[in-house]
């Protein structure tokens, strides 16, 4: 969520966007997910997992003998894939570095590689927590904005900390302001 708001700050577009559907929930706020009010919400956080993921490496041991890009790999072998240089391809990601959450939009998903975004994992062993953070990431996020306004220096520059997870190097510093 840290990456997400601070993606927004810089990008005033999409976070007009997001601030519209959180808006559009009323006094109320979201009480339940509602994935069609949540569309760009959704798109936005699934960007920002794709440029800050989570898991930046993923260890696997080989089955079997595989041949990688030329390469043998011997069965039981441990590989390492790295999910965030996948993330950040340009062979992958047209303009890889640029946050745009419409990359997630049901047209464009549509024939991706299902190992093309990969923040939580992929296959048998992917995070048992996925599909409850693509529900509760939104949510949170739409409540957030809808009773409170964050101000993060847009040209502040962010730099990422990845040990265990890829967090924000000293957190992402913000005003936070009870929505009028």
């Amino acid at each position: 969520l840290a990456w997400t708001f601070y993606l927004l700050a810089r990008n005033p577009e999409a976070r007009a966007k997001v601030q519209a559907e959180a808006d559009a929930f009323g006094a109320e706020g979201p009480t339940s997910w509602a994935p069609e009010k949540l569309v760009y919400t959704t798109r936005a956080f699934k960007e920002a997992l794709r440029l800050y993921p989570p898991l930046v490496i993923m260890g696997r041991r080989a089955l079997e003998p595989v041949e990688i890009g030329g390469g043998s790999i011997p069965e039981r072998t441990l590989v390492f894939v790295n999910a965030y240089a996948i993330h950040h391809s340009p062979t992958v990601w047209p303009d890889p570095d640029r946050f745009d959450p419409d990359r997630f939009s049901p047209e464009r998903e549509t024939g991706r590689h299902k190992s093309a975004w990969m923040p939580f994992g992929v296959g048998p062993r992917v995070c048992i927590g996925n599909s409850f953070a693509l529900m509760e990431g939104p949510i949170v996020l739409a409540t957030l904005m809808r009773n409170a306004r964050f101000e993060i220096d847009p040209e502040r520059d962010i730099e990422a900390d990845a040990f265990a997870t890829t967090r924000p190097k000293g957190g992402v510093p913000a005003v936070v302001r009870r929505a009028s």
